[in-house]
């Protein structure tokens, strides 16, 4: 299901596998259509450290926020269709917590980035920008940093089919095994340094840090220490909110910059003639009701019951413009989604892809747009 930023649930959107669910159902089930904050804590995903690990820090409920969950909420969501459909008795919980575990065992094990290694051009989308962008970066002066919890050789494969052979040569420095978010909130772990197999090259303590090496582990603290850098002169982008940018942005002042391939999709749909006329319309009809609903007479209101059916009807076309089952992942119908909401929490700037900025001069600021208040709706 999908919640907007003030923990409302968006009833159709409600599903028991693969199965929608009523509304009545859903009212039920959840004594209303509003969910309390302790069921949405932030929480990070089981094959990534998840506080899951302690039960009396599991939150009630889990929450969708990257590429990294969706086969395991595809999965969860199969196999309980599949006791749904075959009348079996189950409790949710422990298959939640079998998936996890499944789950967070392929990634630990390697099994996954074995596979993506073997067949990058499968799994891994190239975008031909990318070391355009980043080689115009350095040439200008600009310090790049990575910082990952994949192995050394996970990276070292991926980004010699990104960028090519000379991958290192651009980033002065790069990170390892960082156990994000762990990296963030941790300052006693300290640097190793590795080569391209993740073997560790010397038991001494890594006193600096140069580019074209591989380092692993280490903590914020420790980066800021060694590298003496300017938070605010940093960019930091990332695809989690809650692993990548919450503590970037809150612990150490970083500019962060979410990645959110998604949206490309939304601003194809937001830009086509059936979604703006639908939109306009919309916002027409819900002017009318609001003018007409204390109207006392008849006359209204048969217009005013014609006008909810018809306001129901338009709102369920824009939804299924982005999504059949969820509609759009920043919106749920007029209020921001709770995703949406995080996001603009976490991250000053979102975009697709980071090759994007290519669009922009090196030197351009981006000012934010500003947002009226319900007071202030004739600006």
């Amino acid at each position: 299901m999908k919640v907007d930023a003030f923990h409302n649930i968006q009833l159709d959107t409600v599903h028991r596998g693969l199965t929608p669910v009523s509304y009545e159902e859903s009212l039920a089930a959840f004594h209303g259509n509003h969910l309390p904050s302790t069921s949405l804590k932030q929480q990070i995903s089981p094959g990534f450290g998840s506080s899951s690990s302690n039960p009396s820090k599991r939150p009630l409920m889990f929450q969708l926020m990257d590429f990294f969950t969706i086969p395991e909420f595809y999965l969860l969501c199969s196999i309980i269709e599949f006791f749904e459909r075959g009348h079996i008795g189950y409790q949710p919980v422990h298959i939640f917590r079998d998936v996890s575990s499944a789950v967070a065992r392929i990634h630990k094990s390697g099994l996954l980035g074995l596979n993506i290694m073997a067949n990058p051009e499968k799994y891994i989308r190239r975008d031909p920008n990318l070391p355009i962008f980043l080689r115009k970066l350095v040439a200008d002066g600009r310090k790049l940093f990575l910082i990952t919890n994949s192995s050394a050789a996970f990276i070292d494969r991926g980004l010699r089919f990104l960028i090519g052979s000379d991958w290192r040569d651009l980033f002065d420095v790069t990170i390892s095994g960082a156990n994000k978010p762990g990296f963030f909130q941790h300052d006693s772990n300290s640097f190793r340094h590795i080569d391209d197999c993740g073997t560790f090259k010397d038991w001494k303590g890594v006193k600096s840090l140069h580019r074209g090496h591989i380092y692993e582990g280490g903590s914020l603290q420790e980066l800021v220490k060694l590298t003496r850098w300017n938070a605010e002169n940093i960019l930091y982008f990332g695809d989690h909110v809650y692993s990548d940018l919450a503590d970037a942005a809150n612990l150490e002042g970083w500019t962060t910059a979410a990645v959110i391939p998604e949206l490309e999709h939304e601003i194809q749909v937001n830009n086509t003639t059936e979604f703006r006329t639908c939109s306009a319309k919309l916002r027409y009809l819900e002017g009318l009701i609001n003018s007409y609903q204390h109207v006392k007479s008849l006359e209204a209101n048969s217009l005013l019951e014609h006008w909810q059916v018809e306001r129901k009807e338009l709102r369920h076309k824009t939804k299924v413009s982005f999504n059949k089952h969820f509609g759009s992942i920043f919106r749920s119908f007029h209020n921001p989604s709770y995703f949406s909401r995080r996001l603009t929490q976490y991250a000053m700037l979102y975009t697709s892809k980071v090759a994007n900025l290519l669009q922009y001069p090196l030197e351009h600021v981006f000012y934010p747009k500003r947002t009226a208040l319900p007071h202030e709706s004739s600006w």
